[in-house]
């Protein structure tokens, strides 16, 4: 079974604990804003080492950010 990130949760988190786009790429250490709101809804995706600091911020287990991947079979 594959699983992929719940995009839903983490904008989700990230607004219920008053963080901003901004605030989250300058703690990501991402190149501006752009960056990570293509991530949070889902243009690009996450690399798997922003994933840990990501969860940190959010107050979120790894586990909890995952979701199992519906099969398109």
């Amino acid at each position: 079974m594959s699983y992929e990130v719940n995009l839903n949760l983490i904008k989700e988190t990230r607004r219920q604990r008053g963080i901003s786009m901004d605030q989250m790429a300058d703690k990501l250490k991402l190149a501006n804003r752009s960056v990570y709101s293509k991530r949070e809804n889902g243009l690009a995706k996450f690399k798997p080492e922003e994933l840990p600091a990501l969860c940190s911020i959010l107050e979120l287990s790894l586990n909890a950010i995952f979701l199992p991947k519906m099969s398109t079979k």
